[in-house]
């Protein structure tokens, strides 16, 4: 071996040290650090319990309270027409499946007791419980989605004008959170610049851009509300529903249903019950969308671009926070590419899909795939 090719196998190895040190040292983003543990995290639930003293209250509105945030978390992971195989809970099976709980708003009286919990689940714990009632679930949250609430009602269509019912109805959904977050916008001037009715209907490239950009790159959901029959007893709103990713050449997913006014509801309430019915189709279809088989392993290798060693970093502490992602190996880097391994469970579109949720494009194909993060230039 040269004198040169030896002097480069030197750098070469302390540049890999260089990084495993500050892998190892270096503190997660928010995202990454939090994305899977607020998956498998419960939080402010309510509770009222009343009993013979204020301690047997406390102990029965705690133990309330883990089943709720069981069923809570369940009903996140898993698919709506799964619901009758869920896997029932006693005290016990929570005292193993529970990590710890934090405890808000505490009010009491002598045999009364109130306050909000939040629990945290143990997530190899909760997947075990579930495969091993072959329940699949899906636990990759996805990018936040900015909801643009259009309603057609009585000639006129609206966004931002009031009265909107249908915006006020996303407005004040009050649910728990599910895989796909979900962002009301705040309607004032800039969000007013930025989209409005007619452009959100017809789906305006630099409007849906504009918009997103608004909220941190964030997806982009247009619910398109129509009135059938406003103010009589054969009322109904028929939803036309996309879901739009500004800067990605994938077609919208899109969803459509009709809502019929029922036996004893207004209009408010046949609007929330729409809301309902739209998010749950939104949840269902990234569940099914993102359920992992867990016995299809396989793995593949890319070129990371690259600037520095931030660079790399910032990668792979995306990577980390995908739990389809089982490992990453590193296997070359330079200044401007890093090689990686990467293994994975289930399928390269749900890893691609994944990928593209913590802003990273997976780009090629086997004989030569690229991993950058979204909108980045390759270094020169």
């Amino acid at each position: 071996m040269t004198v040169a090719a030896r002097t480069a196998k030197r750098h070469l190895q302390a540049a890999l040290a260089a990084i495993c040190l500050a892998l190892a040292v270096a503190p997660a983003n928010a995202q990454t650090a939090s994305t899977q543990a607020d998956v498998y995290t419960v939080a402010n639930v309510p509770v009222d319990a009343t009993a013979a003293s204020a301690d047997a209250a406390r102990e029965t509105a705690r133990l309330q309270g883990e089943h709720q945030a069981y069923a809570i978390l369940l009903s996140r992971l898993t698919r709506a027409s799964d619901a009758s195989r869920l896997p029932p809970a006693n005290d016990a099976t929570l005292n193993d499946l529970i990590q710890g709980f934090e405890v808000a708003n505490e009010r009491h009286s002598t045999v009364r007791y109130l306050a909000n919990y939040t629990f945290h689940f143990r997530p190899d714990a909760v997947r075990q419980l579930l495969r091993g009632a072959g329940v699949p679930f899906a636990e990759t949250l996805s990018k936040p989605l900015v909801v643009l609430p259009v309603l057609d009602s009585g000639g006129s269509t609206s966004l931002w004008e009031d009265p909107n019912p249908w915006r006020a109805a996303w407005n004040e959904r009050n649910a728990p959170a599910g895989l796909v977050p979900l962002v009301m916008p705040f309607g004032g001037a800039e969000d007013i610049a930025a989209i409005d009715a007619k452009t959100a209907v017809a789906a305006d490239n630099g409007a849906l851009a504009a918009i997103s950009q608004r909220y941190d790159g964030a997806d982009v959901l247009i619910a398109h509300a129509t009135v059938v029959n406003g103010g009589t007893a054969n009322e109904s709103v028929a939803v036309a529903t996309a879901r739009y990713s500004p800067g990605s050449t994938a077609p919208p997913q899109t969803w459509n249903q009709t809502y019929k006014l029922g036996a004893g509801e207004d209009e408010s309430a046949l609007m929330a019950r729409a809301v309902a019915g739209t998010v749950a189709q939104v949840e269902d279809a990234w569940k099914a969308a993102n359920i992992l088989d867990v016995s299809q392993v396989a793995t593949l290798t890319a070129s990371v671009p690259i600037a520095g060693l931030q660079d790399w970093v910032a990668v792979s502490q995306r990577l980390r926070a995908i739990p389809a992602v089982q490992k990453t190996d590193l296997m070359a880097i330079d200044r401007q590419h890093a090689e990686i391994t990467i293994h994975y469970v289930g399928d390269l579109t749900q890893l691609r899909l994944a990928l593209a949720q913590n802003n990273l494009d997976l780009n090629g194909d086997a004989s030569n795939y690229v991993l950058a993060p979204h909108g980045a230039g390759t270094p020169h």
